[in-house]
């Protein structure tokens, strides 16, 4: 079995509500990741800088303008187990705020884009790692 290694950026992006966005996954070859909650954004390409991946996965994802505002700690990591591979992911997130467009996904992976005020966020069945983001920010 092969190994890859992926850096993932993904983005806490609030409107001007307080709201965050969230995205349902739809990879169902990966069980412990289908139809769970997560936060818009995705893989790193080569050369671009962590804050360009993620502008760009934001705009691919949902079709909004966000603005950049930090760093929310340090990655974490976390290895997937996909049916031919191990997957050993490096995953940065940011703040960030919503600045202008509408939710338009074609996303073959995401299965729902919504806002969700905070004191909701407890009824959704987010990824493990994405958890440990929203914690951090609590």
């Amino acid at each position: 079995m092969k190994n890859k290694e992926k850096t993932v950026v993904i983005g806490f992006v609030r409107n001007n509500l307080g709201d965050l966005l969230v995205c349902q996954r739809y990879e169902p070859e990966l069980p412990e990741v289908h139809l769970k909650w997560d936060l818009p954004g995705g893989t790193n390409e080569d050369g671009e800088s962590l804050e360009e991946t993620l502008l760009r996965e934001i705009s691919e994802e949902t079709g909004l303008n966000v603005l950049i505002c930090g760093q929310v700690g340090d990655p974490v990591e976390k290895i997937w187990s996909y049916p031919d591979h191990d997957q050993h992911t490096c995953i940065y997130c940011f703040e960030c705020e919503f600045i202008d467009g509408e939710i338009d996904s074609s996303d073959q992976k995401i299965n729902d884009i919504k806002w969700v005020s905070g004191k909701n966020l407890n009824s959704y069945n987010f990824l493990e790692t994405t958890n440990i983001f929203i914690n951090r920010l609590r």
